[in-house]
């Protein structure tokens, strides 16, 4: 009996100090947050100015909202692929490279910026006949947009360098600053809104200036780090090679798609509910539930911020059993939160519903509209999340396709059949069905992949056989006490002379996992209240035996240690001493708030 509780609480304390998890929650929750920030300043932004500037002026912003979102839609091919080859790059060790691609992204972002500072303020008319503002047919909606315009424009380059920066911001573990930057952007917008309608009384210039100087704001947060020694990023090309421009473009495509093929979707499914409504209560309540589905998006792209870039490390690591810890970590993460969430929806539609609107009609309709879409969440998110994984595993034709199918293809086929069945509540319910269908149609590619049932969540990964290391050509393990220090060197010099290495260097290799594994268990100070542990690997590389040493500790960056107290007294810090000098290389990254150490044997 004590041997089955002493099991038990082993079990939950390797749970509770999982390096994966410890990693990616606390992302996934600061993305969310973030997001969510963004949504809720757009949204007051919106209100403020329907309610104090009236119908026209906010028809004018509204019809400006696609310029910003073309501008976000250019941006993200740098900035995301940017931030998935970046990932790869510092999960393989390869700081030059990921400085170089950071640098990289920092200058397309600034190109992008001065083209469309020059369309801007040369061709103005060109964006606003784009957005439906023609100055004979609509001159009123014309002269405010101009007018928006010209407030809007000095925050672009701070707007498109925000948003390229966060990402990068992300892996080199400054979440905390990301949520601190999107609430400083929703507070300015809308103390700036406020100072603008009652106190300048700017009109409609006033209101993109405000927006203007909470970019700038933003921005000048995010750069408090950039410009610090913190920083993990520096100006460099140095690395640089033209094959990543290639790569760039084709991990941001997916982001591209999603955009357009959901504009694609709304379009259909908005005329499709127009067309089979029966009343105006149909098109408001379709209306509350686009709403609510756009804020309740922000809860799979938060997560799929924070899936990205680590799926992104955990691949250029080559390292199958920490991807797969990821994976299952993201699908649990996505099921709790969409599941908690689309259970309070269902519960409390009823008084969200009365929140838009007293008119018992469309009540009565946005009710049923909102338990589909709360219906639906965990479908929508788990799925959305799945790609984002796809996308990190360089699977861009599959994700490409998927997103296709889950975006436009299903939405819109399963909008007409329940519409034209069941009138505006079949399009309303499709919103559900469609992501159950989808799920259902991953289920069978899998199925139709394995050539049988799913045996695992490892069959749902899409990886390549040959990912990662075979059975025997690797060891994984979590090291949590001295004792397990012991036991993983005893491990890695077994393995050493398992795979050729001669005696002395098999010392050497369970020499550094007991020097720098057992300086972590000893004097490791852990984030966040959480038990020291070291994800520990020892595996095969193009014909060099590596270690690598993962841990949620504060940072600690041996190799820069050694540099500053090389000359120090020879009888301190020998095991740091020892193992700088013995092996071939030894690189160290720190990324999500986690230390990894990568030491390879000579």
């Amino acid at each position: 009996m004590m041997n089955k509780e002493s099991h038990i609480l082993e079990k939950y304390k390797k749970e509770k100090s999982n390096v994966v998890s410890a990693m990616f929650v606390p992302v996934a929750v600061a993305m969310i947050f973030s997001t969510l920030a963004g949504y809720i300043a757009t949204t007051i932004d919106g209100l403020i100015t329907s309610n104090y500037l009236g119908p026209d002026a906010y028809s004018a912003v509204s019809l400006f909202s696609p310029v910003v979102n073309f501008i976000i839609l250019l941006v993200s091919f740098i900035a995301v692929g940017g931030q998935v080859l970046c990932s790869a790059k510092v999960g393989a060790g390869e700081r030059d490279s990921a400085n170089s691609v950071f640098s990289f992204s920092v200058i397309v972002g600034l190109g992008i910026t001065a083209l469309f500072l020059l369309v801007a303020i040369f061709t103005p008319d060109l964006i606003f006949s784009i957005c439906g503002a023609s100055g004979q047919k609509q001159p009123v909606l014309h002269a405010n947009m101009a007018e928006y315009l010209k407030g809007f424009l000095y925050g672009v380059p701070a707007f498109i360098l925000v948003q390229v920066l966060s990402p990068f911001l992300l892996i080199d573990n400054r979440k905390r600053l990301i949520s601190i930057s999107a609430s400083v952007l929703c507070i300015s917008d809308v103390t700036g809104d406020l100072l603008n309608v009652f106190v300048f009384h700017g009109g409609v210039f006033g209101m993109g200036f405000a927006t203007s100087v909470s970019f700038v704001l933003q921005l000048l947060v995010l750069l408090t780090h950039f410009v610090s020694k913190k920083s993990f990023f520096g100006f460099s090309m140095k690395g640089f090679k033209a094959s990543y421009i290639k790569e760039i473009l084709k991990s941001g495509l997916l982001n591209f798609m999603r955009t357009i093929v959901t504009v694609g979707r709304d379009l259909f499914t908005n005329h499709m509910n127009l067309a089979v409504a029966l009343s105006t209560a149909a098109v408001a309540a379709k209306g509350i539930q686009y709403d609510l589905n756009v804020l309740m998006f922000c809860l799979s792209i938060g997560i799929g911020k924070a899936l990205l870039p680590m799926t992104s490390m955990y691949y250029g690591a080559d390292d199958r059993k920490g991807l797969k810890r990821l994976f299952a970590c993201s699908m649990q993460t996505s099921t709790v939160f969409a599941g908690g969430m689309g259970i309070v929806l269902f519960v409390l539609a009823p008084v969200v519903a009365r929140a838009y609107t007293a008119d018992q009609d469309v009540i009565s309709l946005a009710v049923f509209s909102i338990r589909c879409m709360a219906a639906g969440l965990i479908f929508d998110t788990t799925t959305s999340v799945f790609q984002d994984y796809l996308q990190g595993i360089q699977r861009i034709k599959l994700v490409n396709v998927i997103c296709f199918v889950d975006r436009l293809l299903i939405p819109v086929a399963t909008a007409w059949i329940l519409g034209m069945r069941f009138g505006s509540k079949g399009v309303m319910a499709a919103i559900a069905a469609s992501k159950l269908i989808l799920a259902v149609l991953l289920f069978i590619l899998v199925c139709i992949v394995r050539k049988g049932l799913p045996a695992g969540l490892g069959d749902f990964m899409f990886l390549p056989e040959d990912f990662g290391t075979n059975d025997g050509s690797e060891l994984y393990s979590r090291i949590m006490t001295i004792d397990d220090v012991v036991l993983r060197s005893d491990e890695a010099r077994q393995f050493c002379l398992a795979h050729g290495a001669d005696e002395t260097k098999a010392f050497m290799m369970a020499l550094y996992v007991e020097e720098m594994a057992g300086n972590t268990i000893r004097h490791g100070k852990p984030r966040s209240g959480k038990n020291v542990s070291v994800d520990f690997r020892v595996y095969i590389k193009d014909e060099t035996i590596c270690l690598t040493l993962r841990d949620y500790c504060e940072a600690f960056d041996p190799t820069e240690y050694y540099k500053v107290h090389q000359f120090d007294d020879p009888e301190s810090n020998i095991g740091i001493r020892m193992v700088m000098k013995l092996a071939k290389d030894v690189r160290y990254f720190n990324a999500f708030n986690s230390n990894c150490t990568m030491i390879l044997l000579d």
